[in-house]
């Protein structure tokens, strides 16, 4: 067969029940899935579709450092992406111009210096949060014309304040942006900034999109979490982007967006459970299904990316985080990582729906003629795909863990080490008449990659 001139195609399936049997765990025989792409496109997966969002004082706090080689390895393994630092205590920790750096409380030249060269040698683009809720617009100019010197072309927007919503109201909270961005503009003429950053609402989407897009605003962005970490179980997460507040506040921000014209929407900051997610929900292989599934619901809905929250806080434990630390330093990666790494490898191009038929809980899309299968059941399947366009070789690449709420993941037979080092060794699986046939333990996704 002639090989594809399509771009990657993605198609990710999720099955099954929420049942924490092991992938390994013998079966009765696997249920058979028929997945068929639509060759149609509906949208557009771009480069750094997977991001990372962490707290703007860990920028001070030296967290960010380009002699760290494990934290650069393992934001290239997922790169080039994009890096969003704000957070709660981007508005707390503020702009000393002639600070001597160093301090969790406060950020300095020397931090931003040091923070654009662990930035540069990643390849990642940064959104910049800057303090609003005690600061001044002259402060915030000083901060931006520095950052914007040290980031360079690694500066991808400015953003003011974190979830304005929860202390201004929406006529407030423009009459201040309005008079930072001026501020900023004096200084950086050629910013742009993203916004409004909404907590866990989409109120102000419509209103803000409309009065702000001539003033700069290049991405409507918003912050989204399933609920508060108390409430934190495994098959509400895995059940949360099927229907209700996710996949609406996702079609809000793509109408508001388009119907005023706004380059992109994002979401900026998002993870399971707001407060640092759920230990034993947040953490596991459960959570690197859901981030599969929530990062689809965003792409299908035209959003530019996602950036799941993560590091450290001196607030609450992270538990969702992706990459795990010991103080400053990373320990090893869990949960969202991997959802996002199996995301990565399936590449960029025309995102395809796909219908499914067989086994229940099924999901299935494409990103050019890749294919993913991810099965949150108890029972392993047989997948049938029907690809978009021809292909002449493939290899699957499987994301799987013992259960559910296991904490050893691998993606075809590797972890990621601490040191970002990742060694997959995909399975050859044969080609014909566009179709693939792929088996797929319980608990567990696969990517096919075709050629």
């Amino acid at each position: 067969m002639r090989k594809s001139i399509a771009a990657t195609v993605l198609t990710l399936i999720t099955v099954g029940a929420l049942g924490g049997s092991s992938a390994f765990a013998a079966s009765n025989a696997a249920t058979p899935v028929t997945v068929s792409v639509n060759s149609a496109s509906a949208g557009t997966v771009s480069p750094g579709f997977a991001g990372f969002s962490y707290e703007k004082d860990r920028i001070g706090a030296g967290m960010f450092d380009a002699k760290d080689t494990n934290l650069v390895n393992l934001f290239k393994l997922l790169g080039p992406s994009v890096l969003r630092v704000g957070g709660n205590l981007v508005d707390i920790v503020n702009w000393s111009s002639n600070g001597a750096g160093g301090s969790a409380n406060a950020i300095a030249p020397p931090d931003v210096t040091k923070f654009a060269a662990f930035v540069k040698a990643t390849g990642w683009k940064v959104l910049y949060g800057i303090n609003l809720k005690t600061n001044t617009a002259a402060n915030a100019a000083s901060e931006a014309q520095f950052a914007a010197q040290a980031l360079g072309s690694n500066l991808l927007a400015f953003e003011i304040g974190n979830e304005p919503n929860f202390y201004k109201t929406e006529a407030a909270y423009q009459s201040s942006y309005a008079s930072y961005v001026a501020a900023i503009k004096a200084k950086v003429p050629g910013a742009v900034f993203d916004g409004p950053g909404e907590g866990d609402k989409v109120d102000w989407d419509s209103g803000f999109a409309s009065a702000e897009k001539s003033n700069s605003l290049a991405i409507l962005a918003n912050h989204l979490y399933i609920g508060s970490n108390t409430s934190g179980t495994i098959s509400g997460m895995l059940a949360s982007t099927a229907s209700g507040r996710l996949p609406s506040t996702f079609a809000t921000n793509e109408k508001a967006q388009k119907a005023n014209g706004i380059p992109q929407w994002r979401m900026t900051e998002t993870n399971s459970y707001y407060h640092g997610g759920t230990a034993g929900v947040s953490d596991v292989e459960a959570a690197s299904l859901w981030s599969l599934n929530y990062m689809y619901d965003v792409a299908v809905a035209g959003g530019a990316g996602v950036n799941f929250h993560g590091g450290t806080s001196t607030q609450f434990p992270l538990n969702y985080t992706p990459i795990v630390y010991s103080g400053l330093n990373p320990t090893g990666v869990q949960g969202v990582y991997y959802g996002e790494l199996l995301w990565v490898l399936g590449g960029t191009g025309a995102l395809h729906s796909a219908s499914v038929s067989g086994g229940s809980g099924v999901t299935a899309w494409g990103v050019g003629n890749n294919v993913f299968v991810n099965n949150e059941g108890s029972s392993a399947i047989s997948a049938t795909i029907n690809l978009a366009g021809t292909a002449s070789t493939a290899k699957e690449y499987v994301l799987t863990a013992p259960s559910l709420s296991a904490k050893a993941v691998t993606i075809a037979g590797s972890a990621v080490s601490v040191s970002g080092a990742f060694s997959p060794a995909p399975t050859p699986v044969p080609v014909g008449s566009r179709k693939v046939t792929v088996s797929v333990p319980a608990d567990s996704a696969a990517l096919v990659v075709t050629g």
